[in-house]
């Protein structure tokens, strides 16, 4: 039922009577905290406390060596993805960093369902070559991925199972066709790796992972004028070198999905050495 509220002018404690006191209880004794003082720490005159020196040294980190490999996971799937990979020798700290990154911008890539526009990659050499010519590559990427002392070259694509073999014969040529390079492909490779690199820096939060990155591979940071210098720089014969470079190393083969008709690693291997330019 609705509370009936009581007649304007009479008090609570004419209806109800008088209405027992509330005793609180008290509150528990509770100790107080105090902040626990550290012992003053003495530094030494080379600034190390004595704790500090007591510590082992740490050793350099032993420099990477690569080996190339292969490794095929099958699993069900439409499609078979297939990476084949190089060593970029000196990775971030070598000669080649500015050449392999414009020849990653040259190769470019992309997927067959894009739809065009301003710096989509569309007049990129795996896109005019690769994806409007083979109907059955879905995607196909060049990439690089650079380290303190080595770095990867790749080129990762998503195909149709049965044409894995075929895929490796159209990168072949790719290769093979580089020794054909043009000023005005090269200037445009060029000219949107300079634009990418720009573009990113306005974010904050790729401008300061960008720093760290530097500051870890190298140990200083360079300005977006010098890495333009760097790319200015790069001819024809640094891309046909660099890639030569690369294709001297084991190849890294990865697939996974549909992974029964990718060839096997000795046969890749053969091929893409015969390719170099």
């Amino acid at each position: 039922d609705p509370p009936i509220d009581p007649p304007r002018g009479v008090s609570l404690r004419r209806c109800f009577g008088p209405q027992p006191r509330i005793r609180r209880q008290p509150r528990p004794w509770r100790p107080i905290r105090r902040p626990i003082r550290r012992p003053l720490q003495v530094r030494s005159r080379a600034g190390l406390t004595r704790a500090q020196k007591q510590l082992p040294a740490i050793e350099p980190p032993e420099q990477a060596v690569y080996t190339g490999g292969d490794f095929r996971l099958e699993r069900p799937n439409p499609l078979c993805h297939l990476m084949l990979g190089w060593e970029v020798e000196g990775g971030w700290n070598g000669t080649m960093l500015a050449a392999v990154t414009v020849l990653q911008m040259f190769l470019g890539g992309g997927g067959s369902f894009s739809t065009g526009g301003p710096g989509k990659g569309m007049h990129t050499r795996l896109y005019t070559a690769v994806l409007n010519r083979h109907h059955w590559v879905e995607s196909c990427q060049a990439s690089s991925v650079m380290y303190a002392d080595s770095g990867l070259f790749t080129i990762y694509a998503t195909l149709v199972p049965q044409y894995a073999g075929d895929f490796v014969g159209v990168i072949a040529r790719i290769f093979k066709g580089l020794t054909q390079i043009s000023p005005d492909e090269l200037q445009r490779a060029k000219n949107a790796l300079k634009s990418s690199i720009h573009m990113n820096l306005e974010m904050r939060a790729v401008m300061m992972e960008d720093i760290g990155r530097q500051l870890i591979l190298s140990g200083k940071v360079g300005t977006t004028q010098e890495f333009g210098s760097m790319v200015d720089a790069v001819t024809v014969e640094d891309l046909l070198n660099v890639l030569r470079s690369c294709l001297k190393t084991e190849p890294t083969v990865v697939a996974f999905g549909a992974v029964e008709k990718v060839p096997v690693y000795e046969q890749i291997k053969k091929v893409m050495q015969q390719s170099c330019p």
